[in-house]
């Protein structure tokens, strides 16, 4: 695995696979949430009573903590790292629930061990997330905001982009793509309006071809409050 001491939640990762990625054993090594562009992070531990408990149990146990987080981002998926008989002492007979970038990196920290004020990149960015856009000189800045708080932006969900669509062509159109899928519920009116957000274009050719989506005041004004979702 590469590790040198047991994964602890928090722990931000980079995953090297064997083989098929979630299919295979990762090599994995702990590396800074913020400086170092992390696959993913340990977002809990399930500690098993013998190794026949973790064997048999704690790849499910772990997608219960695991799999809200990862279905709410982008281009994530969740990972147990079981521990081997031998090694199960050394890690404390804890199984780690990993959140890893299904085609790229997801950047950074996710769910509840990210901060108010962080910057999201665009692989970070959960459903149900507020944030305060800032135009810079390249590109933006996009803190993570309590929704209670001022705020320009709230994640909706994401689109898929067809097939074979280019980075490009995906840019040009990722607001109407996901005004296509979301605006009819999320914004009927002329007071709010659709945006979406597509990853950087290494990664989209690597096949993170999902848009992120997310509703706006029309008239880009802050807003206060948590839009309830259509219908719920």
């Amino acid at each position: 695995m590469g590790l040198t001491a047991p994964l602890e939640a928090g722990d931000c990762v980079q995953a090297v696979w064997s083989g098929t990625p979630f299919k295979s054993v990762p090599n994995l090594g702990v590396v800074d949430c913020a400086e170092d562009w992390p696959d993913g992070q340990v977002v809990a531990v399930d500690t098993a009573t013998d190794f026949a408990d973790a064997r048999a149990e704690g790849a499910r146990r772990c997608e219960k903590q695991s799999e809200a987080i990862a279905s709410a981002l982008p281009d994530a998926a969740s990972y147990a790292v079981v521990p081997t008989k031998d090694g199960f002492a050394a890690a404390n007979g804890g199984t780690a629930c990993l959140v890893l970038g299904q085609h790229a990196a997801i950047g950074g920290e996710v769910g509840r061990f990210r901060d108010v004020g962080e910057n999201l990149w665009v692989g970070q960015m959960s459903i149900g997330d507020c944030f305060l856009y800032k135009e810079e000189k390249e590109g933006y800045y996009a803190p993570l905001t309590d929704c209670a708080e001022p705020h320009t932006d709230q994640v909706i969900g994401t689109v898929q982009a067809p097939g074979g669509m280019s980075y490009k062509k995906a840019t040009a159109n990722a607001n109407k793509l996901c005004g296509n899928k979301f605006e009819s519920a999320w914004a009927p009116g002329p007071e709010r309006t659709v945006y979406g957000w597509s990853a950087g274009k290494e990664d989209w050719e690597v096949g993170f071809n999902k848009v992120v989506c997310t509703v706006s005041r029309a008239d880009n004004k802050k807003t206060t409050g948590k839009i309830p979702v259509p219908g719920a």
